[in-house]
């Protein structure tokens, strides 16, 4: 794996040590209309701040699996943890040796092809348990971990998969991934369900695209139909059926479409 643009995107934009969700402590006084990028950032902070609480007494070394751009080991550093970090993307891997000075090993590599040296005592797997393989996560996390060792996952999951929809392709089914945990040797210590204290991102991402984005491409559209009518004629045959699918896509951004067939769950499982 190269870069994921998007991610690279999405920190450049929000300039946040972190690329979660956030969480926000009391959802229903939020008025996502009036968030600022400010406030997203700070929710960002107690997100780990939140997900740190979930972590025994007896852990001292950390693998942080899908480490972004180094927010939560950061976190974890500061509060005396010993860290190492996992990516196999090129451009979080540069941006992590630049930001910690080689202070933390990286390993560039998928997680189902990780072949540690060493056994930690926690391996931290935020918003990255959808991008691993289900039966090869945990059968690289047996041997990523000491004997008594702890699995941190905090991750959407589909709960409901009745119907066609985008919630379905970009998660693990939830049953399947808890069943599966039991039968690798993990048994299921902590769970919470933090659904709501997430979906003001989604709302307050979804309000900015429809106040400014979507404008600004209408007009873009008018002016270039006006000014060069071929040109426009010419890029919507080639584009239209593109960009109908990422209007689809925008479905992951409405918060009870989310909540309608996914649930945002920390799971803390131990090596048994």
């Amino acid at each position: 794996m190269a870069i994921d643009h998007v991610l690279k995107l999405y920190s450049e934009t929000i300039q946040s040590p972190y690329l979660h969700y956030g969480f926000w402590d009391d959802p229903k006084t939020i008025d996502t209309n009036l968030l600022s990028i400010e406030d997203i950032v700070n929710a960002q902070g107690r997100y780990i701040e939140h997900l740190a609480s979930f972590i025994p007494e007896d852990v001292k070394n950390i693998i942080d699996v899908g480490c972004g751009v180094g927010g939560n080991a950061a976190y974890l550093k500061e509060k005396g943890y010993l860290i190492d970090v996992l990516s196999p993307d090129a451009y979080q891997e540069e941006f992590i040796k630049n930001k910690f000075n080689g202070e933390m090993k990286f390993f560039k590599t998928k997680f189902e092809d990780f072949n540690p040296n060493n056994t930690y005592d926690m391996i931290l797997e935020s918003e990255s348990a959808c991008y691993i393989k289900i039966n090869e996560g945990f059968s690289v996390a047996r041997r990523a971990l000491r004997e008594g060792g702890y699995l941190l996952a905090a991750d959407y999951f589909v709960y409901n998969f009745e119907d066609q929809s985008p919630h379905l392709k970009s998660s693990h089914r939830m049953d399947e991934y808890l069943n599966t945990a039991k039968s690798s040797g993990f048994q299921l210590l902590k769970e919470y369900d933090q659904t709501e204290n997430t979906m003001p991102t989604l709302d307050a991402a979804l309000h900015f695209i429809n106040r400014f984005i979507f404008p600004t491409a209408e007009y873009l559209q008018y002016s270039v139909q006006r000014k060069n009518p071929y040109i426009y004629r010419l890029i919507k045959s080639v584009f239209e059926k593109k960009v109908s699918k990422k209007m689809d896509q925008l479905d992951l951004m409405k918060s009870d479409e989310f909540r309608k067939y996914r649930k945002y769950m920390i799971y803390l499982f131990q090596k048994v």
